[in-house]
């Protein structure tokens, strides 16, 4: 392994770090905290989250291209999402994701240095049912999946799934952890990717 090559495992190695003790607070917190989940029915929620994705299919191999190699590297993604209670369990979610990339080029020609990185970002409108198991207590886990709209010059559609924890810091505030897998319907190259995400939903109108 190279010496950029050690940099960027060093790297991947300290964010995985990061996440890891993200999560370990969230459910330190679920344990502690005395507060117990809402009645969602009828309610609005709004929200925000950050996270960071793995890439897997077609779009992210290694490809060469002349004297040059190439690979499509996924990095952090930010979202805000509206939420609506159905009943107890079952709720509809509309979020706006954006994704962000890097591309990594590297030359194949020994004792030429280019070493450059490009970015590259796409956003998607996802449309989402999400169940909630056990939704009177405070931590409750949940399952999500939909459809979306992903863009980035061209418009594909795709759909996702997902799941995790939503955990109740107050009536009206919680703290939202879990993943989403991502299968993006390109006409060429396989697109799919898996997003760790961390983020904060606020009720309106809960007293």
């Amino acid at each position: 392994m190279g010496e950029k090559g050690k940099l960027t495992f060093f790297k991947q190695g300290e964010k995985m770090k990061k996440l890891c003790a993200l999560f370990a607070v969230v459910m330190i917190l679920a344990m502690v905290s005395p507060v117990s989940a809402i009645d969602q029915t009828g309610k609005f929620a709004i929200g925000g989250y950050a996270g960071y994705a793995f890439g897997f299919g077609d779009a992210f191999k290694d490809y060469d291209f002349g004297y040059y190699s190439f690979k499509n590297k996924l990095t952090y993604c930010l979202g805000a999402k509206v939420k609506y209670g159905l009943n107890p369990n079952l709720s509809l979610v509309g979020a706006l994701d954006h994704q962000a990339g890097d591309v990594d080029v590297e030359s194949k020609v020994p004792g030429f240095a280019y070493d450059v990185s490009e970015g590259y970002d796409w956003t998607a409108i996802l449309g989402n049912l999400l169940y909630t198991f056990s939704p009177e207590k405070k931590t409750t886990p949940n399952l999500t999946a939909g459809l979306g709209l992903y863009m980035d010059g061209d418009t594909n559609l795709g759909m996702n799934l997902g799941g995790g924890i939503e955990h109740f810091f107050q009536d009206n505030l919680s703290l939202d952890a879990g993943a989403r897998f991502h299968m993006v319907f390109t006409s060429g190259e396989s697109t799919t990717y898996l997003q760790i995400l961390v983020g904060v939903i606020y009720y309106l109108g809960v007293k």
